[in-house]
């Protein structure tokens, strides 16, 4: 099973997990998920896009973001034990 961490504290199930998007509104990546008939949002990342210009490097897309998230998931579910990912930690690494 594994868990993703929000930005607010919270922890969603990666199998209640029906997109990972861009908010424009609130400017971070967000979880969209779904119980029954309701939606909700949780910031699970925000991107630090002037840190990296200020550094000196190019910053990462949407999607290559997007993109990388995936792969913490899908490599998590592999490994088939209970696992935390904290995308503000793995992705600024």
């Amino acid at each position: 099973m594994v868990w993703i961490k929000s930005l607010e504290g919270s922890y969603v199930n990666e199998s209640n997990i029906l997109s990972i998007t861009f908010d424009n509104k609130c400017n971070s990546f967000v979880a969209v998920v779904g119980y029954k008939e309701a939606r909700l949002q949780h910031k699970i990342f925000q991107n630090r896009a002037l840190d990296n210009i200020l550094a000196g490097d190019r910053p990462k897309s949407e999607n290559e973001i997007i993109e990388e998230m995936i792969e913490y998931i899908e490599k998590a579910k592999r490994e088939s034990s209970p696992f935390i990912l904290d995308f503000d930690k793995l992705i600024n690494a």
